[in-house]
């Protein structure tokens, strides 16, 4: 008598749950036919891990009714959220030794401008190698009068835009020409770094965006932007995959893919190469953007998105991967990647 009561009283979200349950299992299914072609279901993808958010309702209602009818209802979303996620929310024990390199990748901003995003390297422990994207002339002066002195081996490739690059390190380097993989929207540098355990190859990239609130604030064609910025960055990663793919020896590609980990993008990456944050880090990892804000009067979620990566070749093992709590003035998270030889 209380089981029937209680069905027929919460029958209207009990509907409600069964429609939640058939949009993920439509979502999914597309997702996995078409990918990022289809230009609106892209900019879903870029978005999957809040369309889970219900279940933080749902489970717990579950438990309350004790009704197999909501358990019917939530399991297969629950399944393709532990299928997608599940990993990232396993313990990790970090694996060390001697020959450990740290690794980060941040994109400062091009708008930055002072001594507060450079001190985001010293709270963060004064990484071996650091990756930095939209680099200007007058962040160089900063970083090197700030930490200079820690970092002798320099790669920098300054720009008054968001197209700038560079690579501080405590290692030696030694820049490889990328000119055959140079695009008017697209940056990367490639260099091969002596450590004292052994040579590898590094790349610092930083694709195109595609950056809904721009095409809207300029009156763009939507549905046109979108499509192309995301061919953009699939014939440009196709380019990188080409290239390291014929080099000897170890890699490391970091920088900010403008892309998540449920793009096209990202699983041309992971045929190749290990995302060291599933191998190491810990929960969804997202770097962007830092910290709230508004658009025309509507609420900006902060770490909506996992945009900065790190990928390792088999060579390395990913020993601790982490996103940093420091920022400075960047829009951006910096990820850190500790990793040693296998």
């Amino acid at each position: 008598m209380t089981d029937q009561y209680c069905s027929r009283d919460v029958s209207p979200l009990l509907i409600l749950s069964w429609i939640y349950a058939a949009i993920i299992i439509l979502w999914f299914l597309l997702h996995g036919w078409f990918g990022d072609t289809l230009w609106w279901l892209a900019l879903l993808n870029a978005f999957v891990p809040f369309f889970f958010l219900p279940l933080v309702i749902l489970v717990p209602i579950c438990f309350v009714y004790r009704d197999w009818r909501y358990w019917r209802s939530v399991l297969v979303p629950l399944v393709i959220f532990v299928f997608l996620y599940g990993e990232l929310f396993l313990p990790n024990v970090p694996v060390r030794n001697a020959d450990s390199i740290t690794v980060m990748t941040f994109n400062i901003w091009g708008g930055s401008q002072s001594t507060e995003t450079a001190h985001v390297i010293v709270e963060n422990g004064l990484p071996d190698i650091i990756a930095l994207q939209e680099l200007t002339p007058q962040m160089v002066n900063v970083f090197l009068e700030e930490i200079g002195d820690l970092y002798p081996y320099r790669l920098l490739s300054p720009e008054g835009t968001y197209r700038g690059m560079g690579v501080l390190s405590r290692f030696p380097l030694t820049e490889i020409d990328t000119r055959h993989l140079a695009h008017p929207w697209w940056q990367v540098q490639a260099m091969r770094i002596e450590t004292p355990a052994g040579p590898f190859t590094l790349y610092n990239v930083h694709p195109d965006a595609t950056n809904v609130l721009v095409y809207i604030e300029e009156e763009r064609d939507i549905p046109a932007e979108v499509r192309s910025s995301m061919a953009l960055r699939q014939q440009t990663i196709e380019m990188l995959v080409a290239d390291f793919s014929q080099r000897d020896g170890p890699i490391v590609v970091v920088g900010d893919f403008n892309s998540t980990d449920q793009s096209d993008v990202y699983a041309l990456m992971r045929q190749h190469l290990t995302d060291a944050h599933r191998a190491s880090g810990w929960g969804l990892g997202h770097t962007f953007p830092a910290y709230g804000g508004s658009f025309r009067g509507i609420p900006i979620v902060p770490l909506q998105m996992r945009l900065d990566m790190a990928f390792l070749s088999r060579d390395f093992q990913a020993a601790r991967t982490w996103v940093s709590q420091a920022y400075g003035e960047s829009d951006h998270r910096p990820l850190l990647t500790e990793f040693v030889w296998r």
